[in-house]
């Protein structure tokens, strides 16, 4: 699997990120899923380097993602 990393904004300040999962990320998780393979939509305040993490979506493969990252405008 190749490390695609996609990050956006939202209107209220939050970010927006698509990648792999990390052990850093998943400690960060209220709720952390079961399979990490994959990529992940996740959300975090960037005011809150250490804050929790949301995971929004897993994504099987990295075209999925691209494409995802597109509808939200990431880079």
């Amino acid at each position: 699997m190749s490390e695609l990393y996609l990050t956006g904004k939202t209107g209220d300040g939050k970010r927006l990120l698509i990648s792999p999962i990390t052990s850093a990320k998943l400690a960060r998780c209220p709720e952390p899923p079961d399979d990490t393979s994959g990529y992940f939509l996740m959300e975090e305040r960037d005011e809150e380097p250490a804050g929790m993490v949301t995971i929004l979506a897993r994504i099987s493969d990295a075209e999925a993602a691209y494409r995802i990252g597109r509808v939200f405008c990431m880079s």
